[in-house]
C-alpha cells in the first residue's frame, strides 16, 4: 500500500515536470502527452479519449469513471497496448509501470459521475540509453469524439520537441531534425486554416466583390500581413486575448464585409485594404489560438512558427486561387446584372452566418 501512494506522488511530480503552464488546472490537457526520456526509460503522460476505447461503460453513459477504470484496468491495458508504440533503435520498450487517473478530479467525479478522457501514466525501459525515440498513436477514430489531434511533445535534457499527430499522419520520428520539425508544422498551418470556416468565409466575403486583380491582391496582401503580425506576437507570448473575445469578433468581421458589399460594393475598393487590414489583425489572434494551446517545438521555436505561418499561407493561397477561378467562370456565365445579384446574395448569406456565429459565440 505505501509502496503504490509512493509511486503515484513520484508521478504527479513528473507529470508536474512534464506538463505546460496551462495544464497545471488538471493532469493533461484534452488532445495533449509529453514524453520525458531518462536514461533507458521513457516517462509518458497522455491524455486518452474514451470514445477511443470500448468494453468500460458499464452505465452505458458514453463516460468513464474512477470505478470503471478500477473494474477494467487489464482490458483497457490491453487496448492502450494496442494504440501507443514508443519504439528506440526499432525496439518497443517494456512497460515497467502503469496508471489510469481522471484528468481533473471535481466533486461530481468524486460522486460516482466519469468523465470523457482520462490521464495515462507510463513508464518504458530499454536495454540502453533512449535518444531519438518513434513513437506510434493509433487512437484517431471517424468518429468526431474520438479525438482528431495529440500534441505530444518529447523531452530530452534540456531539448523539447513537440509533434501534432493525427489519424493521417500517427507516427513521428523525434529528434529527427529540423526538416521533420517544418513538415508536421507547415501541414498543421494548412490543416488549420482550411478547416476555419470563419477565416474562409472572411476571405470570400472580401474577394467576392469581384474589383479587379489589383483590389484582390490588395486584400489579399493586406490580410497576409496582418495575420501574420499577431499570429507571431500572439504564439511567442507578446500579447494575448482570450477566445470569448476573439471568436466573436471574428464573427463581426464577416458581418461588417458583407454589409460593406451590401452598401457600397466595387466603390469600397479604394478603402478596403486598410479594413481587412484591421480585421486579419483580429484573425491572427483566432489562427494563433493552436499554437497558443500546444505551444511551439521549444528546440525550434522559429522553425516551428515560421513553418506554421508557411502553412496557412499555402491553405490560404490554394482556397483563393479557388475562389478567384470560381469567380472568373461565374464573370463568363453571367451578365453584369446577374453579376451583381450573385454578390448581393453571396453577401447576404455570409452575413446571415456571421450572425448565427456570433450569437453563438457570444452566448458561449
Amino acid at each position: 500500500m505505501m509502496f503504490g501512494i509512493t509511486w503515484r506522488l513520484a508521478w504527479l511530480m513528473v507529470c508536474a515536470m512534464l506538463a505546460a503552464p496551462a495544464a497545471m488546472a488538471h493532469l493533461m490537457p484534452s488532445g495533449q502527452g509529453a514524453v520525458r526520456l531518462v536514461g533507458d526509460s521513457a516517462y509518458v503522460t497522455i491524455a486518452i479519449p474514451v470514445a477511443a476505447l470500448a468494453g468500460f461503460d458499464d452505465n452505458h453513459d458514453g463516460l468513464i469513471s474512477a470505478a470503471e477504470i478500477n473494474a477494467h484496468r487489464n482490458m483497457l491495458s490491453t487496448q492502450l497496448n494496442a494504440m501507443i508504440d514508443i519504439r528506440s533503435s526499432g525496439q518497443p520498450g517494456r512497460v515497467l509501470f502503469e496508471d489510469m487517473l481522471l484528468s481533473h478530479p471535481s466533486p461530481s467525479v468524486e460522486a460516482g459521475q466519469g468523465e470523457a478522457e482520462f490521464a495515462l501514466l507510463r513508464r518504458y525501459q530499454w536495454d540502453g540509453p533512449v535518444t531519438a525515440p518513434h513513437v506510434t498513436v493509433r487512437m484517431f477514430h471517424a468518429d468526431a469524439t474520438a479525438g482528431k489531434k495529440l500534441a505530444l511533445q518529447v523531452i530530452r535534457g534540456e531539448e523539447t520537441e513537440l509533434s501534432v499527430l493525427s489519424r493521417e499522419r500517427n507516427s513521428h520520428q523525434y529528434f529527427a531534425g529540423p526538416w521533420a520539425v517544418f513538415q508536421d508544422f507547415t501541414l498543421l498551418g494548412a490543416e488549420h486554416i482550411l478547416q476555419g470556416p470563419d477565416h474562409l468565409l472572411f476571405l470570400l466575403t472580401v474577394l467576392v466583390v469581384g474589383a479587379g486583380w489589383r483590389y484582390w491582391l490588395a486584400v489579399v496582401t493586406s490580410f497576409t500581413i496582418a495575420h501574420s503580425i499577431t499570429l507571431a506576437a500572439s504564439a511567442l507570448g507578446y500579447v494575448s486575448a482570450p477566445p470569448a473575445v476573439v471568436e466573436p469578433l471574428i464573427a463581426l468581421s464577416i458581418v461588417l464585409m458583407a454589409v460593406d458589399n451590401l452598401w457600397r460594393g466595387p466603390a469600397s475598393a479604394r478603402h478596403r485594404p486598410w479594413l481587412v487590414f484591421a480585421c486579419g489583425l483580429l484573425h491572427g489572434l483566432g489562427i494563433a489560438a493552436v499554437l497558443v494551446e500546444m505551444g511551439l517545438s521549444a528546440s525550434n521555436r522559429a522553425l516551428s512558427l515560421f513553418a506554421f505561418n508557411v502553412g496557412v499561407e499555402a491553405g490560404q493561397v490554394v482556397f483563393v486561387a479557388c475562389v478567384l477561378l470560381a469567380l472568373k467562370l461565374v464573370g463568363r456565365w453571367l451578365d453584369q446584372r446577374w453579376q451583381a445579384r450573385f454578390v448581393k446574395l453571396s453577401s447576404v448569406l455570409a452575413a446571415c452566418a456571421g450572425m448565427v456565429w456570433l450569437v453563438q459565440r457570444t452566448l458561449a
